[in-house]
């Protein structure tokens, strides 16, 4: 029996209409043989077929430039198969020669990555397909029987397994019954029992309601006693600082009685002494006011010289702005004389020379030009 390394469906590209788009590809290897078969799917006798011994791969290799030996060329081979298969490569399978191609496409062109050329089988080949049918039908048969008489056993235990199950699901289902029987009488004694213990706890629920009411209002009245002694001992106390301010203010009063009586007797001695005393006191009245009315007369004479000196003030102030004024004007004065002897001196020079006055006529005219003294 010769094991196929490749079985599969391929697409295969061809102008011949009696060629399939798809067909069956079987890849046999026997020693340093290959066997590649192109089968129709429709007819499984109608088939293609290409063999490679070892030397036919030297010529081939020699003819397409492979650069591999014949163990890595059949790996190849069948990478290339399982790539027309995933649709990775195309199949071309040309009529007029039989060559089939691999295709590789690319955006420029496309690519030829290995041709094979294949023949119409004889009939020893159709013997060896058929005897490789039969044989593979056989194994087929074979493991199909292993199979079934394996499954058979596996459902004949399954059955076994499922009839103990059962028997056992239908015990536990009959003691569940009784234990859910029993459970219901149980719970129905139980339910009796709660409804009875909450009828007891309603009742407890309402004294212990009532017992609350009457707590509180126990301790109402106890609150209400206890304030109540509070404002009695605040009485108490508020009673016994009033006697004790009483005695105080008792004290104090008699004590303020004795310091009048002491003053009473001290404003009578008091008034005797005024009496005596009112007879001096008016002649001094009678000074105090003659000295009064020299301090007016006095204080309206100083008004009336402070008012003179503000005016004599006033006069000065007037006066020392004159002055200044009169100091400029003759400055003035100066610098004109001067300017009109620079110009006198340019022009007339030498009339200057024979007809100027003395200095010290200079000077008397100088000295007469003077501002007028200030007021007195």
């Amino acid at each position: 029996m010769r094991e196929p390394i490749f079985t599969g469906k391929v697409a295969i590209s061809c102008l011949n209409e009696d060629i399939p788009s798809m067909m069956k590809c079987d890849v046999v290897r026997v020693d340093d043989k290959i066997e590649i078969r192109l089968i129709d799917t429709k007819d499984i006798f109608t088939f293609y077929l290409c063999s490679i011994s070892a030397g036919e791969f030297y010529i081939l290799k020699r003819e397409q430039d492979i650069r591999v030996d014949f163990e890595k060329f059949v790996r190849k081979l069948i990478e290339m198969f399982h790539m027309l298969s995933k649709g990775q490569l195309i199949g071309v399978l040309s009529r007029n020669n039989n060559k089939f191609m691999f295709l590789e496409k690319n955006e420029f062109r496309n690519i030829v990555r290995l041709e094979l050329k294949f023949c119409k089988p004889d009939e020893n080949h159709y013997k060896n397909y058929l005897s490789d049918l039969i044989t593979r039908l056989e194994t087929d048969n074979i493991k199909l029987i292993k199979d079934n008489s394996f499954l058979k056993e596996t459902v004949k235990s399954g059955d076994r397994e499922m009839k103990e199950r059962l028997k056992y699901l239908e015990e536990d289902y009959s003691n569940l019954q009784k234990k859910i029987e029993r459970l219901y009488k149980e719970n129905g004694s139980l339910n009796a029992e709660c409804n009875e213990k909450n009828r007891e706890i309603e009742k407890i629920n309402s004294k212990l309601i009532q017992s609350e009411k009457d707590k509180a209002s126990l301790e109402y009245e106890i609150e209400k006693k206890r304030i109540q002694e509070v404002k009695n001992e605040n009485l108490i106390y508020k009673l016994e600082e009033l006697d004790k301010n009483n005695k105080t203010m008792e004290s104090e009063i008699n004590t303020a009685n004795d310091i009048i009586k002491k003053l009473n007797l001290e404003l009578k001695e008091v008034k005797k002494n005024l009496n005596d005393k009112e007879g001096g006191y008016v002649n001094l009245k009678e000074d105090i006011n003659k000295y009064k009315k020299v301090s007016e007369d006095l204080n309206k004479k100083i008004k009336i010289l402070e008012e003179k000196l503000k005016n004599s003030k006033e006069e000065i102030k007037n006066k020392e702005n004159k002055i200044k004024n009169l100091e400029l004007e003759r400055n003035n004065l100066i610098k004109k004389l001067e300017n009109a002897q620079s110009v006198y001196n340019h022009f007339y020079k030498k009339n200057v020379e024979t007809d100027s006055p003395n200095d010290s006529d200079y000077e008397s005219v100088m000295s007469s030009i003077r501002p007028e003294s200030p007021p007195h």
